[in-house]
């Protein structure tokens, strides 16, 4: 780099940091004098930014790197916050050195990835099906050893014991309490091992497909018991179970998640630009469910054609709208959802901090092997869904608890138990981003996807299936997302405010219980 821009890059950072006058770049200390050589102009950004850090002492040298070499992005003027004050530039400098952080990771994983088509295309690897190396297409004695050790590796998975038990009780006619015990301990360990085989096929396709994979497949457990109940006319445990998964996200999840990371960081920060994307679509959907329900109440009776003919419309709507959601998190706005915390873990208490170097990750079955093995899983949960639905009106009449209550609390925790136990494990590792698109990206898949495909499932079979709610539903999904919406739109979390989630859904469970 030449001497004249690293004197003016010198003084542009001292001009944010609120000092007067010009830098001289012979004061620069002779270890990094280094820097000032123009062959260094090939560097790496991250080096050159470390290095200026080690001498200049301040964190917001990295804001003036451009990450493709070095190069001087920005002045004074171009960053200035809009306030006058040194505070109010010192945050705007770290919102940019976030924001390049995030670039850099993502252009270094896109780099890796195309060195790795080129080193195997150099080694001679013959392209199969799909783009796929034939010896990746299929492996089965390699699939059944990933599968043996996914089993073996998690204690959830000991629940598939009860697997043969589900499907037993179902053709013995064994009393229905144990048949919908069996059935829902299996769904459990059932969604662990689909959740694993998506994840494996959306590294296999890359970011944009497998992100794709993942938000189509990622509820696909409560998308195919909504559509099982619907079709066995249990319209009410349908809409309270899905309305169910939501609450359960937003409020259990994320509660869980900021208590229990909480215990071992003081503060946690996460993207709260993801976070106001995110909860403005949870308010959409609000506005979606409201239009039914009062809709049919406006005139003081029940219009059910009337309520029927909106709710397909809004499904066809918020259908469009998912689409569009997809394509801005994958596509156009993606560096929004990169975690600030990709690279590094950070201890506010004592100020230390790990850094972990990202591998490049290799799916683990052959693509043949997780096509199969997905359709399987799928099945099963088919039927143990059919076995489950089966159950529920003569569990409810026995044990007194209400359609509603398995609905809306006991179905959800089963269904997304796996979902929740992974997201508090990652916030208990700081990594909030994760626990944060765990939680509140499963409520908005159901919210705008598969609450409006489970009506136009309905509306092709002929059933007048609605996104109609009473008035108290309406009024606890509401008031849920606007406590979510308060607790993550600032970007940061600490234990009291998960404490004071998790009460919030124990407040309504007992509403619905009694």
């Amino acid at each position: 780099m030449q001497r004249g821009r690293a004197n003016s890059w010198l003084r542009a950072i001292h001009k944010m940091e609120g000092r007067r006058g010009s830098v001289d770049v012979e004061a620069v200390p002779e270890e990094h004098q280094g820097l000032l050589d123009p062959q260094y102009e090939r560097a790496s950004s991250r080096e050159w930014a470390e290095s200026m850090l080690r001498w200049d002492g301040s964190a917001t040298a990295a804001a003036a790197i451009e990450s493709d070499g070095g190069n001087v992005i920005a002045n004074y003027d171009d960053l200035q916050a809009s306030g006058s004050t040194q505070s109010n530039r010192g945050l705007q400098m770290e919102h940019v050195v976030r924001l390049k952080a995030k670039s850099m990771r993502l252009r270094k994983r896109q780099r890796e990835k195309e060195e790795r088509r080129k080193r195997e295309a150099a080694e001679g690897k013959e392209r199969g099906l799909c783009g796929v190396p034939w010896d990746e297409v299929f492996n089965p004695i390699s699939d059944f050893l990933h599968v043996k050790e996914a089993i073996l590796s998690n204690w959830i998975n000991l629940m598939l014991l009860a697997l043969p038990f589900a499907i037993t009780s179902h053709y013995l006619a064994w009393p229905a309490v144990i048949v919908f015990v069996f059935n829902l301990i299996s769904v459990v360990p059932l969604a662990l091992l689909l959740g694993e085989i998506t994840e494996d096929l959306a590294i296999r396709f890359g970011d944009v497909w497998g992100g794709l994979i993942n938000a189509t497949f990622g509820n696909v457990v409560e998308m195919i018991l909504s559509i099982v109940l619907l079709m066995k006319g249990l319209t009410t445990v349908v809409s309270t179970s899905l309305i169910g998964s939501i609450l359960s996200n937003l409020l259990l999840v994320i509660g869980c998640c900021f208590f229990v990371g909480g215990l071992n960081f003081k503060h946690q920060h996460f993207s709260s630009g993801a976070s106001k994307a995110n909860v403005s679509l949870l308010f959409m959907s609000c506005i979606a469910m409201l239009l039914p329900s009062m809709v049919g109440y406006s005139n003081g009776k029940d219009d059910n054609e009337k309520v029927v003919n909106i709710s397909r419309i809004i499904a066809l709507v918020m259908t469009a709208m998912y689409v569009c959601y997809l394509y801005f998190q994958l596509v156009t706005h993606n560096h929004i959802f990169i975690s600030d915390n990709d690279n590094r873990v950070t201890n506010e208490e004592n100020g230390e901090a790990d850094e972990v170097e990202e591998e490049l990750e290799k799916p683990s079955y052959s693509l043949l092997g997780a096509l199969m093995m997905m359709t399987m899983t799928t099945v099963v949960v088919a039927f143990c869904s059919e076995y489950l639905s089966g159950s529920i009106e003569e569990v409810s009449k026995k044990s007194g608890l209400s359609l509603s209550f398995i609905g809306m609390i006991i179905l959800p925790i089963a269904g997304n138990a796996c979902e929740h136990i992974t997201a508090v494990l990652v916030a208990a590792k700081n990594k909030m981003d994760l626990a944060i698109a765990v939680g509140v990206g499963s409520s908005i898949q159901i919210a705008i996807f598969v609450y409006p495909f489970v009506v136009l499932v309905g509306w092709a079979s002929n059933v007048d299936f609605t996104m109609k709610l009473n008035q108290f539903d309406v009024l606890v999904v509401c008031v849920s997302v606007i406590l979510a919406a308060f607790v993550t739109m600032d970007g940061q979390s600490h234990w009291f405010t998960g404490l004071m989630l998790i009460a919030t859904y124990v407040l309504i469970a007992v509403a619905y219980f009694f």
